[in-house]
């Protein structure tokens, strides 16, 4: 029996970025009222008279077509969930095509989709032979080696006692934003994240519906809550730590006269103090040393710096006692933490917990640390290089939930607080815990 799905993941078609030239190439050519290979790089036939296949610039370039072209994944429901396919296609096995043809449209051109490329051909040249229009192949691991991203693959979570059971699926909400960071449960909750490049945060509700739940704030980042309910963020254009809703107010813009740089996370505790990072612009070097900070905004007002010599401070976090700060540095090896004093300020700065997949990079070592969030158990989660890592409260490593993407930051929420929602890339993932997100304001 052939697996026959429609997918179709309505993405933003602004990510793909040489899909605009490719366009201009493709209808100057004339190339989609024809069988023709679009501009924007040469399609390479396997042999004389075989489908042609395409390069990732012409992939993109046809994916920005949906009312031309029709994506055609002659794989088998397992290739497909193991390795994932591109955003929007039909799936027809290349045994069953004949089966399967009046499914196929013949006003529309089709490109055919395999691993790498193969049995996308084969399919393709049997379509021609049939009348259809075929314009290319793809292969999707071919693409993938080329930069491309692909969806729709199944990941799930190894076993990791207390935080997730084995074979937990991680869960797709939603990927093509314009930006992903600093996501934040509300009380219900819900989730609110920055889609920063498009300068809007957005919500999703329990039950994973999407909203957008405010413009026009000043390129926030990151969030937080306060006791009032108000939105706290960190705010890039221009740079301040602010109020965005219900109405802006800027808490500090500003230390020792001069503008912060690029503040990046904040973790607002119960008693008012805020504690927020500034890694600055990213080194051109190894022997660059960017202006960066780790900054104190007390209960009463007033900015303090905490750190000048964190290479990249970046995620920040608070455990559940508010007793400990955490700081990842995406420069360097270690989670840091430090001691909070009873009035808010740091002290005893410590290595808290080593961080795997540290690479070494032209401007210096890199271990990706991001976001952070901590559970009710105490427990610390960080966005990494490797998915999400998590320690136990001693600073030892628990284990690594690897995800399609890069992640960026991460909050529990969902209607118990249970749900782990990461955010990296453009995408949002949703993954079921054994455990549940600190039971306050903030994050």
């Amino acid at each position: 029996m052939s697996d026959f799905n429609i997918r179709g993941e309505r993405q933003s078609l602004r990510r793909f970025t040489k899909a605009a030239a490719a366009m201009v190439a493709l209808l100057a050519s004339g190339a989609l009222a024809q069988p023709a290979a679009p501009a924007g790089g040469q399609a390479v036939a396997a042999k004389e008279g075989a489908t042609p296949v395409l390069d990732n610039a012409q992939i993109d370039a046809y994916l920005a077509t949906p009312d031309k072209v029709v994506f055609l994944d002659v794989r088998r429901a397992d290739e497909l969930a193991s390795i994932g396919g591109l955003p929007v296609y039909l799936n027809i096995q290349g045994s069953e095509l004949d089966r399967f043809l009046s499914y196929l449209p013949r006003d529309r051109q089709i490109v055919t989709i395999s691993n790498h490329a193969h049995r996308a051909i084969t399919a393709g040249d049997q379509l021609t032979a049939r009348g259809f229009t075929v314009v290319g192949a793809v292969g999707v691991l071919d693409y993938v080696a080329a930069g491309g991203t692909l969806y729709g693959q199944k990941v799930v979570t190894p076993a990791i006692p207390g935080v997730v059971a084995a074979d937990t699926r991680v869960q797709v909400v939603r990927e093509g934003f314009e930006g992903t960071e600093g996501p934040v449960a509300l009380e219900d909750g819900s989730i609110l994240f920055t889609e920063n490049r498009a300068d809007r945060i957005i919500r999703i509700a329990p039950d994973n519906s999407i909203s957008t739940f405010a413009e026009k704030t000043g390129s926030a980042n990151a969030l937080a809550v306060t006791a009032k309910g108000e939105i706290l963020a960190v705010q890039t254009a221009p740079s301040a730590v602010a109020v965005v809703k219900p109405a802006v107010k800027v808490w500090a813009n500003s230390f020792g006269g001069k503008p912060f740089n690029r503040p990046n996370d904040l973790a607002l505790a119960k008693a008012g103090d805020v504690y927020f990072s500034d890694p600055g612009a990213a080194p051109a070097s190894a022997a660059e040393t960017p202006r960066t900070g780790l900054y104190w905004l007390d209960r009463k007002g007033k900015v303090n710096l905490v750190a000048s010599d964190i290479r990249r401070p970046n995620g920040v976090a608070l455990s559940p006692d508010e007793k400990t700060l955490y700081v990842a540095n995406t420069g360097g090896e270690y989670v840091i933490a430090y001691t909070v004093r009873p009035d808010g300020s740091l002290a005893d700065r410590r290595d808290f917990a080593k961080l795997d997949g540290v690479k070494q990079t032209p401007t210096g070592p890199s271990s990706g640390a991001d976001g952070l969030a901590v559970d009710a158990s105490g427990r610390l989660y960080v966005a990494s290089l490797t998915g999400v890592q998590i320690f136990g409260p001693d600073g030892g490593a628990l284990g690594t939930i690897a995800l399609p993407k890069q992640p960026q930051n991460l909050a529990f929420g969902g209607k118990d607080h249970t749900a782990l929602y990461v955010v990296g890339r453009g995408s949002v993932y949703r993954i079921a815990t054994q455990t549940r997100g600190v039971d306050r304001p903030g994050k």
